[in-house]
């Protein structure tokens, strides 16, 4: 293709095209960065590493699909989570996820599009690939997905060893910054310090002593009649020495970052059980040794940091419920900080292993096309070679449906 060819067909392409309710914008202005890029050397490393990594995350996703299902089929209780969960656990969409929040989920998403995308870009500059345009989808107004339109004829007409680099890139890409990201969690959690620990008050009974005492939710227990308290267990057995009627001086902590103290008498009172309480519902906080084992980043311990802190909120130091017991020497800002990197991991990592899965026509579903032309092509033809890849590509995409099916038919 020409110049004057290469202008002219640019020149057709709309630079903004609508089609309700999406929105694509299309532009020229990233290309000289994908020609930077792919000029560097690293660029050809990170394309050979990407190649590396592709089938090792495409059979991770092989097996934990396939896994999926056998559990689906074999556990009622797999089965049962994922009904009250709902299809949505099934889609990375923020606001359809019961589990993906929608402004890190927006974010993360939008960063993994243009990461996945921004590679091929790169790494087809780098094997000398046109790159026609790049651009951004938007949902109205909203910023959803990126598009890089390598040119597809040359990627057809390339070499095996070219192209395939060219469509392992994206997955690459997401992973690296996936590795980055979770790191960075780490290094954040690594240098985390609790605040508080002890007896936590989960809630106060109505018309008991404690109540009229001033005792709240959320109060920690310090000390009572001077004795440090450091378990519900010593609580428990404290109160056992008492007697319907006794009074006790509790000096508990609260407030912001609980730094207030509150110190209040407690006239006993029995339950129905006949033991001695001051009628609160209390439980271990245990923060310390949740934080230890998050920093203990071990085999056993890793598999935290896969779920989502709304899966594992008493465990996840940087969830919503346990959050406000560490302090950071990043400020007030350490948990959103910890939550972006996170959800910019999940999600990276979630698109890799979708493209990296051999289902045409995503990435990995290409790469294995090309590969089984390449080393079959001439013993069993093309066609056939074809007909494998859509095989291959329909088995997978009836697993992944019967997976989305199974647990409300079951």
């Amino acid at each position: 293709m020409t110049g004057q060819e290469v202008e002219a067909e640019e020149a057709e392409q709309p630079r903004i095209k609508f089609t309700f309710p999406v929105l694509a914008v299309r532009t020229q202005m990233f290309n000289r960065v994908f020609d930077w890029l792919g000029s560097l050397r690293s660029s050809r490393v990170i394309a050979w590493v990407a190649l590396i990594i592709v089938p090792i995350v495409g059979g991770i996703g092989l097996y934990l699909i396939l896994k999926n299902l056998i559990d689906l089929l074999w556990m009622p209780l797999v089965r049962e989570v994922v009904r009250d969960l709902g299809p949505g656990v099934y889609l990375l969409v923020p606001g359809l996820n019961p589990f993906l929040p929608i402004l890190y989920g927006w974010l993360a998403l939008i960063c993994a599009i243009v990461v996945h995308e921004g590679a091929h870009g790169i790494i087809a500059r780098s094997r000398g690939l046109r790159v026609k345009s790049s651009g951004l989808f938007f949902l109205f107004i909203i910023p959803f997905g990126a598009f890089v339109d390598v040119d597809e004829k040359q990627l057809a007409k390339a070499k095996a060893k070219d192209s395939l680099r060219v469509l392992a890139a994206g997955v690459g890409g997401n992973i690296v910054v996936a590795i980055v990201c979770i790191l960075g969690v780490m290094v954040i959690v690594s240098g985390l310090t609790p605040v508080i620990d002890g007896v936590y008050v989960y809630e106060v009974t109505e018309g008991m002593p404690a109540l009229e005492a001033g005792l709240l939710a959320e109060d920690v227990f310090v000390t009572v009649d001077n004795v440090e308290i450091g378990s519900r267990e010593e609580l428990a057995a404290f109160l056992e020495s008492k007697n319907l009627g006794d009074v006790v001086q509790v000096v508990v902590a609260r407030g912001e970052k609980w730094e207030d103290r509150f110190s209040t008498s407690v006239n006993l009172t029995e339950n129905e059980e006949g033991q001695t309480v001051m009628g609160v519902t209390v439980g271990d906080l245990t923060i310390e040794e949740r934080l230890r084992y998050y920093q203990a980043v071990t085999p056993e311990t890793l598999y935290l940091y896969l779920a989502p802190p709304a899966f594992v909120p008493g465990f996840a130091p940087f969830s919503d419920s346990l959050a406000p017991f560490y302090t950071h020497g990043l400020g007030a800002q350490w948990q959103v900080l910890a939550n972006a990197l996170f959800w910019v991991w999940f999600v990276n990592v979630n698109v890799a292993v979708l493209n990296a899965l051999p289902i045409y026509p995503l990435d990995g579903g290409r790469m294995f096309d090309i590969s089984l032309k390449s080393i079959l092509g001439r013993r069993v033809g093309e066609k056939n070679v074809s007909r494998i890849t859509i095989a291959v590509t329909v088995a997978l995409v009836w697993v992944l449906l019967m997976s989305a099916v199974i647990p409300f038919i079951l």
